[in-house]
């Protein structure tokens, strides 16, 4: 492979992210709702709206479902404080996924589907460009944008939560959060390129590529739905089994994607 080749499709695909007003306003508004707004409003809500009796029985609950150096470490905090940290740590931890599994999705589904929908791929496709350096250049300019949104909107994050809450570290951000940000944002991003270039072989347009993607989201909604209604909590042993599950089934789609990823099948298709 020639790398100068695969950074220059990395460039053209990103400098044509930064003139898609479709691909821009989503890479901006769902990072702010997750990573600015929600932690805000988590801050806000713990520090201004009293907690009752049935509130106070519920978090209780949820305090005895933690292990006990933890639970430990919450008696010396106030209820607004106990509850902020649990939402934030805890209950909210799947949601780190979704941001850089939508930013990728929506990045990649433009870099193939939308490509052949504006008629733009063909021209790549006849250039001596090989298969693998034409795969991996796709998958890097889908993939370097979404993890360092997810870094850095995970900092961000933290930082805000922290402020508004006078929490810090190790129980805000817990050790399960961070895992979470760390390594389950990589991980999902890789899952839906992966996913995204199994679909962009079998469909044409970008419309039908991300309402089949938009699929992936829903483990990721359950498992929320799951530790919000006290099935699971995901402690830091269980957020890390779920990061290296969700990272084999990435490498997994990655190589049967890279497989079906040809040009003749994207011609095709187009």
């Amino acid at each position: 492979m020639q790398w100068s080749r695969i950074r220059a499709i990395v460039r053209k695909d990103l400098t044509a992210i930064r003139r898609s007003r479709v691909v821009l306003v989503p890479l901006v508004l769902v990072p702010f709702i997750f990573f600015v707004a929600m932690p805000v409003a988590i801050g806000l809500v713990a520090r201004l709206v009293p907690i009752d009796q049935g509130d106070a029985q519920d978090l209780e609950r949820l305090l005895r479902a933690l292990p006990g150096t933890e639970r430990e470490r919450f008696q010396a905090l106030e209820p607004s404080q106990q509850l902020a940290v649990l939402l934030f740590s805890y209950q909210f931890a799947p949601l780190l996924l979704i941001v850089p599994l939508a930013t990728t999705m929506v990045i990649a589904a433009d870099g193939i589907a939308g490509e052949r929908e504006r008629r733009t791929l063909e021209a790549l496709l006849v250039t001596p460009i090989r298969d693998d350096e034409l795969f991996v250049g796709k998958l890097l300019a889908a993939a370097l944008p979404a993890i360092f949104i997810s870094w850095g909107g995970a900092l961000v994050s933290a930082l805000l939560a922290s402020i508004l809450t006078g929490v810090g570290p190790p129980l805000l951000p817990s050790l399960s959060w961070l895992i979470f940000a760390v390594l389950g944002g990589p991980a999902v991003t890789l899952l839906g390129l992966g996913v995204i270039t199994l679909v962009s072989s079998r469909v044409r347009g970008m419309q039908e590529v991300s309402q089949v993607s938009g699929l992936v989201v829903i483990p990721i909604i359950g498992l929320l739905v799951a530790q919000s209604s006290g099935l699971v909590l995901l402690d830091w042993p269980l957020a890390l089994l779920v990061c290296v599950v969700v990272w084999v089934l990435a490498f997994a789609l990655l190589s049967a994607g890279r497989r079906l990823f040809r040009r003749e099948a994207l011609l095709r298709l187009g």
